[in-house]
């Protein structure tokens, strides 16, 4: 276009004519224009293909890890660390799957080592079928996968393990499950000490519905429920002196911390021979693991790999009362009624007042009239 206005201009010779000029001029701002535009475009070109370059493997290896990750954590495998020298295996925990056929010969092995008979085998059985059917109804356990195998895997057996946490026999013994939900540990050691006496305690009345039928259906005449809270347990007027100190075992499956726990039970286990036995996970504080009486986990005692990520403390009656007075909880006091405000009647702006008969003095009584 400059080639074309050049030749144009020297042809014409009209380099004095200002409207030549100004069209050169634009000419040469026009071709300009493009040039440096298309060199810029060309730029960022270069800048996203080169930066896409560089994404690219990072993207690769990423999707790689995720899905190597993926397998991993699908197959349970064993991953191997070292510190100072020492090959520690570590494994990816299972329990949340955990599942297992009561019907099976593995089933039926892990409840002979424990002692348990045949029969009462079949009702444990029983008892997660039971569950499954009522927990279509009620959320007794979480509904996801909620399958005869997954309720004797993850149930069932966690609450039998219980039978090797204490060498001493619980026949004869009085036992209460606090926060039983629905129904463990309470339900399956009652199958399995047919000759002890369960007390089954929770907040939510349905549930409890639920335990109870379930019982009756396993024909347990050994338990009993109570609807209420535990820490009030001791101050009901009418049975308060039933609890208050009256149990050898006291249960709990994850219930809530245990010093509150500990305060809740306080005082309805026995004072010299009580012992609070509860199933808990994760990490626990070390001023709680130095009151251990025995600390036992449950995989170890049903010898599975993977059955559950928890342990089963035993902690004495001495130590529960020490850990409930470090727990900062208060006790309320039930049926105290609530101080009555006594609050001043005001009369509102406007408001229609009865006239008073009395006679108004005027201040003028001895007014004579002439």
């Amino acid at each position: 276009i400059i080639n074309v206005h050049v030749h144009h201009l020297t042809s014409s010779h009209l380099w004095t004519n200002a409207s030549a000029i100004m069209a050169f001029t634009c000419s040469v701002f026009i071709c300009t224009y493009h040039l440096l535009y298309a060199i810029f475009v060309s730029e960022i070109e270069a800048a996203f293909l080169s930066s896409a370059q560089r994404l690219a493997p990072l993207r690769h290896h990423q999707h790689d890890e995720n899905r190597i990750w993926g397998q991993c954590t699908a197959q349970n495998r064993l991953h191997t660390s070292s510190n100072d020298g020492i090959d520690e295996q570590v494994a990816v925990s299972s329990s949340v799957n955990f599942a297992m056929d009561p019907e099976s010969n593995e089933a039926r092995e892990i409840t002979a080592r424990l002692g348990i008979s045949e029969v009462r085998h079949k009702q444990l059985s029983q008892l997660a079928s039971l569950v499954v059917e009522w927990n279509e109804r009620i959320n007794l356990v979480s509904r996801r996968d909620c399958t005869v195998e997954m309720v004797f895997g993850r149930h069932v057996l966690p609450s039998i393990a219980l039978m090797a946490a204490n060498d001493q026999d619980w026949d004869e013994f009085k036992v209460i499950d606090v926060g039983t939900g629905g129904g463990f540990p309470g339900l399956p050691l009652a199958i399995v000490y047919p000759e002890a006496e369960f007390m089954l305690v929770d907040s939510v009345g349905k549930k409890l519905k639920a335990v109870e039928e379930m019982a009756r259906e396993l024909d347990l005449r050994n338990l009993r429920i109570y609807h209420g809270r535990a820490e009030e347990m001791t101050d009901d007027i009418l049975e308060g002196s039933r609890h208050r100190g009256a149990y050898d075992v006291c249960l709990g499956r994850s219930v809530a911390a245990l010093p509150k726990f500990c305060f809740w039970i306080s005082e309805l286990i026995k004072p010299e021979s009580g012992r609070l036995v509860y199933i808990i996970g994760g990490d626990i504080a070390h001023n709680l693991i130095a009151q251990v009486e025995s600390d036992v986990a449950i995989d170890h005692v049903l010898a599975q790999d993977g059955a559950s990520d928890k342990r089963i403390l035993t902690f004495d009656q001495e130590a529960v009362a020490r850990i409930a007075a470090s727990s900062g909880e208060v006790k309320r006091k039930r049926g105290k009624p609530k101080p009555k405000v006594v609050r001043k009647k005001q009369k509102a702006k406007g408001q229609w007042t009865k006239r008073d008969n009395k006679l108004k003095q005027r201040r003028f009584d001895d007014f004579q009239r002439y």
